[in-house]
């Protein structure tokens, strides 16, 4: 049972890494470490930034003769690749130092829950590490996601990915709040804007988040989507 979805729209980030650029310090720079970050990542000019004009809303909807599983299967793995992408531009910046905490805005902490339900509160590149290394392991999974024919999706397939989608949030959001100035400087606003619209509108066509789940990032989202 091979990935069937088509062409995707973004598949790369092109010409980007940690290494490849000097950061400059601008004046949006010192205004974002002055506790603008938020507000940053809402100025129209960055909001309307975009790899496309298409209409995402037509392409996350279910074609014809393709099973529902399959298509959730494909757009999770493009937006894990793509979000990993983004991730690894951002390794030198997001640190132990720098994030000593998984922040997604202001007052917001996301916390790591173990197989033995102890809550812990690592440091952001160590929860990203965890997050992606967890959601590798489910996709290279054959039983919970399978390519080979004959195999079948487990029951409990949905539930994994709206996990999935959880912890894709925490890192976009973390991404949004306390590194978006890198995400200028690397020059990856539409990039980054692209992968959330995808993200949230394939979640809402197929239910894999509750909108309070989402709910830091509500101004931004309703931007996005008035932009599209």
């Amino acid at each position: 049972m091979g990935r069937c979805a088509g062409n995707y729209i973004w598949s790369y980030v092109p010409g980007t890494s940690s290494e490849s650029r000097k950061r400059k310090k601008t004046a949006e720079e010192s205004g974002n470490r002055n506790g603008d970050r938020e507000r940053l990542c809402l100025q129209e000019r960055h909001v309307t930034c975009r790899l496309h004009n298409e209409d995402l809303k037509t392409y996350v909807q279910l074609p014809k003769g393709v099973e529902e599983n399959e298509w959730i299967a494909t757009h999770t793995i493009k937006l894990y690749d793509n979000l990993q992408l983004i991730t690894n531009c951002m390794t030198d910046y997001c640190t132990a130092d720098n994030c000593p905490v998984m922040s997604g805005g202001q007052n917001l902490v996301f916390f790591w829950v173990s197989e033995r339900n102890k809550k812990m509160r690592p440091t952001a590149p160590t929860y990203i590490e965890m997050v992606m290394c967890w959601i590798e392991k489910q996709i290279k999974d054959e039983s919970v996601f399978p390519t080979k024919y004959g195999n079948q999706f487990p029951p409990t397939f949905k539930e994994t990915v709206r996990k999935m989608f959880r912890f894709f949030f925490h890192i976009i959001a973390h991404v949004y709040y306390s590194h978006f100035q890198e995400v200028i400087d690397f020059e990856l606003v539409p990039h980054l804007n692209t992968l959330f619209h995808h993200y949230v509108i394939f979640s809402q066509e197929f239910s894999l988040v509750e909108d309070k789940e989402m709910a830091p990032l509500e101004t931004l989202i309703n931007l996005l989507i008035g932009t599209n």
